[in-house]
């Protein structure tokens, strides 16, 4: 258990990154639970699969019903349990150790009082089990750690919200901007979500249609790599975050999820510009560890500096 122990530790204090001295705290309590040495406790509720959904290549969204009353918001990072069998050896052993019942962490994209929804990637042989489960499987959920989303973003001293995902980091996203719309006093919200081909994106006719009924609060783009390169590739690319004139570097609150690179570049990018701490909130979903291209994080520095200037033409 202590590798899975010390996984969801790291998970924990990579995601906090960024939040405000109250989600520090927060971070603290995480950090005594998962400390090393000992399994990760909390409660677990029962729950079943209603429907592994494929909603675009490789990328599925977990519908999972529950009877018992919960409280989750989308950003919140949960472990989810599945029965199984594993070869990998780190996983095997934890699933050994929890009763044959595999587990791991994974961000909620919605929630209701007795229902999740979590997309995942199918990237292996843990994500298979989850995305290849039919409906009525029987599963297992507990923990809530990491500050939601919405909860992070201090409205009142926000202009202009921009989320910036990567792969299944647009999940999340989008229950979060669903969850915004629901407030008339929430700062209107940019989506640039990424993908490496244009058959990965997820969910575009349901953000054109909140894009078309928002007008003036949502708006959302796509930036597939495999086509123009990454979003911090050049400053046309850039231009799909561009800001509109008139705003400082602290009107805007900036939440970053997905790829390991992305997140680091664009933090120390946003660092650097001068973009305030605590409008910059993060989420790593893999490649912790990736190194940092000095002149992407330039890039994105003088993009963001530059922010009262006109769009780009493309």
């Amino acid at each position: 258990m202590k590798s899975f122990a010390i996984f969801l530790l790291s998970i924990q204090i990579i995601a906090s990154h960024g939040f405000s001295p109250a989600s520090c705290n927060n971070q603290r309590v995480q950090s005594k639970l998962f400390a090393e040495g000992g399994a990760p406790q909390y409660d677990k509720f029962d729950a079943t699969m209603k429907e592994a959904e494929v909603l675009s290549k490789g990328s599925v969204m977990l519908h999972i019903e529950t009877d018992s009353t919960i409280d989750y918001e989308p950003g919140h990072v949960l472990a989810l349990e599945i029965e199984g069998k594993v070869v990998n050896e780190k996983s095997a052993k934890d699933t050994a150790a929890n009763g044959g019942w595999i587990r791991g962490p994974y961000t909620v994209s919605r929630s209701t009082e007795n229902t999740l929804d979590i997309l995942l990637k199918v990237v292996g042989e843990k994500s298979k089990i989850f995305a290849d489960a039919d409906a009525g499987t029987a599963l297992k959920f507990g923990g809530k750690f990491k500050v939601p989303i919405v909860e992070g973003i201090q409205k009142e001293t926000t202009k202009r919200v921009v989320l910036i995902s990567t792969g299944v980091g647009v999940g999340p996203c989008v229950g979060a901007v669903e969850e915004a719309l629901k407030d008339e006093s929430f700062p209107p919200i940019e989506l640039c979500a990424s993908y490496r081909d244009s058959n990965e994106i997820i969910y575009k006719e349901l953000l054109n249609e909140l894009q078309s009924q928002n007008t003036g609060r949502f708006s959302w783009k796509s930036v597939i790599s495999s086509d123009s390169g990454r979003l911090s590739a050049n400053e046309k690319n850039l231009n799909a975050i561009a800001a509109p004139e008139g705003l400082d570097l602290n009107d805007t609150h900036y939440h970053l999820i997905g790829n390991g690179q992305m997140v680091g570049e664009f933090k120390a990018g946003l660092d650097k510009a001068g973009v305030p701490e605590d409008k910059v909130t993060t989420e790593m979903y893999f490649n912790h560890k990736a190194t940092m291209d000095d002149a992407v994080v330039d890039r994105i520095a003088d993009f963001v500096k530059s922010t009262k200037k006109a769009a780009v033409v493309s």
